[in-house]
């Protein structure tokens, strides 16, 4: 969102839009209902932007007969970098000290992101990754629309020179004048950004239904919105210019601001994080904004929703808007991911108060003396304020970054078994034991281990490589042997994410006891046969079912010794046996568990043996959100299972009773009676609460080994992991 330029320079109505645009924003991000769709504030933004940029430099135009580009974006950076920046290093302190080891990293990386104005296209490459989209929100994620204006700004002043130029240069070889013709040059820009925004919204179209999550943030699928503010203005600038023109009927005025705000507010109360976003309907609050706009430069007389928008506090709330809208989303997210809880109503409340007393403050001592700083006025000064700025962050993140790198995680020491663990804990399986064992120094309220594995700055990357074989691109269908390549036995791993985190232990068991490792796992793609929804929309994701398809021909080929099938249910919805759109889980249960059998049924006519791995207990708070605490200990990273896991093993157990295949426990390697430790030894058992790290899954490999019953083969050359 572009920063106001000043008090008197701006109709006082777009101001009052700004304040609606903020309002509405902040109103859905703090869970004030019934504003669910307050999120299409950010495009009654894109709209005022596009609105009001175009409007500066057909002015410009006007009067010079050309643009600068230097002192266009020197205009923009002095308006936008210095709150932008102040807010950022804010955020990055904050996430230092309050998110811990495990968060802050990729906060601190955010923030460069949004230095540099690309953290759109940083989110939009790794919302696309599912083990991305399991971590909380990035504290300087709303900085994504910011990234989009300045895109648009850097296009836009370049496409206006040229074709002010290719007019220009057009009418002298026709007329033979110096003489500019101004109205050619507005039907040339007119044309120009229909074909643009058209192409634009084109792809806003295909790719919210395609891709939903990258698409939110593209600046492809978002520059139609800020192209209807543009073709307002330029209509403007024509009707302006038009010695035809007429004045429009005092009732079409009223008429046509007055359904531009029924549909910003319409958008807020019936759109939801479900709706499809942007595509065609990003167009409601969008048209709804383009039309106050032009409403509000038709005449001298001003609409009732013009009065409205410019009250006292709306427009005092337009021209904080910017600082507002820079401040809620940090003090928003962090407070959540400290306390590990939603915050209460009285607590957002108090955080909404907080951000205006912050926004007061950056409009008054950073907004307005950078503005109209004499100092910034040469172009080259104002441009150099950019390069400073990313300096100053590179260098706040390599501290920051450097602090939490030489941060130890802990001062205790490993719990080690002793020489009589079997007798003691009356296990053989030297995981289950330790895992006994860290209940029990959990009880004792002993401290973290001096050393984790893997390192706390490292827990969110820890999840298998799949290589070239990353079958939620629909494109790869190829297969990638690991293990004992060479070995003629193989084992084959079906499933989704929950299959995924066991690859490492895979490998090991397949280097060890001499079978080549195939893995046919899909993030968000349940082996049980079922048609999940995609996981943004309440589309059917039909790429998850051809995937099983053609993993089972492929199976049916390799023809494995042993099959194991490890999964989750799908998360959303999906469609029953008649078609119909399920969604509430006492609906979709039974479902995905005749799913279940299907999937085994079909799959064990294609190997000697098959398995059903039963998931890994959930637990119901984030592991990293405790362990990232200064606080953390061994029983304060105690954690619960969730309540439906019990259920959700019961269903996956009676499934391959159903099916005649054998099923494999894995409750014993995580939990106690209910009661798991994040911490097993000095290993990190959870990457969050439903995935195993790396290093926990080659720990159990020797265990899984013996429950499979693998462990009566010969062993190869090199070595499984084992128990540490």
């Amino acid at each position: 969102m572009t920063a106001p330029t000043s008090r008197t320079a701006l109709r006082s109505d777009v101001q009052g839009l700004r304040a609606v645009a903020v309002l509405t924003v902040i109103a859905s991000h703090a869970q004030f209902a019934p504003l669910a769709g307050g999120f299409v504030g950010v495009d009654v933004f894109f709209v005022i932007s596009g609105f009001l940029i175009t409007q500066l430099l057909i002015r410009e135009v006007d009067r010079s007969g050309k643009v600068s580009i230097l002192g266009f974006y020197a205009r923009r950076a002095r308006r936008i970098l210095p709150a932008a920046t102040v807010v950022l290093v804010a955020t990055a302190v904050a996430s230092v000290l309050w998110l811990g080891p495990v968060y802050a990293p990729g906060a601190l990386n955010d923030t460069i992101w949004a230095g540099f104005f690309a953290i759109n296209l940083h989110l939009g490459m790794a919302e696309t990754d599912y083990f991305s989209r399991d971590l909380p929100p990035s504290p300087v994620q709303h900085y994504w629309s910011l990234a989009v204006e300045e895109q648009f700004y850097l296009v836009w002043p370049l496409v206006v020179l040229a074709v002010v130029m290719l007019v220009a240069r057009k009418h002298r070889r026709s007329q033979g004048a110096r003489r500019r013709d101004t109205a050619a040059e507005l039907r040339a820009l007119l044309l120009v950004l229909l074909v643009l925004s058209g192409a634009s919204l084109w792809w806003s179209i295909a790719q919210t239904g395609a891709n939903p999550t990258a698409s939110y943030f593209s600046p492809f699928t978002r520059a139609w919105e800020l192209g209807l503010g543009a073709l307002g203005a330029i209509w403007l600038a024509q009707r302006e210019r038009s010695p035809s023109a007429k004045e429009w009927p005092r009732l079409a005025v009223e008429l046509l601001a007055a359904a531009g705000l029924a549909a910003i507010v319409w958008a807020c109360f019936t759109f939801n994080e479900a709706t499809p976003f942007p595509s065609w309907r990003a167009a409601v609050p969008g048209l709804g904004s383009a039309a106050i706009l032009v409403a509000g430069g038709l005449g001298a007389v001003r609409s009732v929703t013009d009065r409205l928008l410019s009250v006292r506090p709306m427009t005092l709330t337009g021209d904080w808007s910017y600082s507002l809208y820079l401040w809620h989303w940090p003090l928003l997210v962090i407070p959540v991911q400290y306390l590990g809880r939603e915050l209460t109503a009285f607590e957002r409340v108090a955080i909404v108060a907080l951000t205006f007393a912050l926004a007061w403050l950056t409009f008054r001592l950073v907004e307005t003396p950078f503005r109209r700083a004499q100092w910034l006025a040469p172009s080259w000064r104002g441009v150099v304020v950019y390069p400073a700025t990313v300096l100053l962050l590179l260098g706040v993140w390599w501290s920051s970054t450097s602090y939490l790198t030489h941060r130890p995680d802990g001062d205790g020491e490993v719990v080690a078994l002793g020489s009589d663990w079997q007798q003691r804990y009356g296990t053989t399986d030297r995981a289950q034991a330790m895992v006994k064992a860290a209940v029990g120094a959990a009880e004792e309220d002993r401290d973290l281990p001096a050393a984790l594995r893997p390192e706390l700055s490292d827990l969110v990357d820890s999840y298998a490589d799949v290589g070239r074989c990353d079958y939620a691109d629909d494109s790869v269908r190829e297969l990638c042997p690991r293990g004992d390549v060479e070995s003629e036995r193989s084992i084959v791993l079906v499933g989704d994410s929950h299959a995924r985190h066991w690859i490492h232990a895979f490998d090991a068991i397949g280097r060890k006891y001499g079978y080549r490792t195939y893995y046919f796992v899909r993030v968000q793609c349940s082996a049980s046969l079922v048609t999940p929804d995609l996981t943004d929309s309440d589309r059917p994701n039909t790429g998850c079912v051809e995937f099983r398809d053609w993993a089972a021909d492929q199976i049916a080929e390799i023809q494995p010794e042993l099959l194991v099938m490890s999964t989750s249910a799908p998360v959303g919805g999906l469609r029953g046996p008649d078609g119909e759109h399920l969604t509430a889980n006492a609906d979709t249960r039974p479902v995905v568990k005749q799913g279940y059998v299907e999937a085994l049924k079909r799959l064990k006519t294609r190997a000697e043996r098959t398995v059903f791995l039963l998931d890994i207990p959930r637990v119901i708070t984030d592991p990293a959100t405790c362990l990232g605490s200064a606080r953390a200990t061994l029983s304060s990273c105690l954690l619960e299972t969730q309540e439906n896991h019990g259920r959700m093993q019961s269903d996956q157990r009676k499934a391959a009773r159903e099916a005649g295949v054998e099923s494999a426990e894995t409750q014993q390697w995580f939990c106690v009676d209910g009661r798991c430790p994040t911490v097993v030894g000095d290993l990190v058992a959870y990457r969050d609460s439903s995935h195993m790290t790396n290093e926990y899954a080659r720990h159990l490999a020797g265990s899984l080994a013996e429950e499979l019953g693998l462990t009566e083969d010969s062993p190869a050359d090199g070595a499984a992991g084992s128990a540490d």
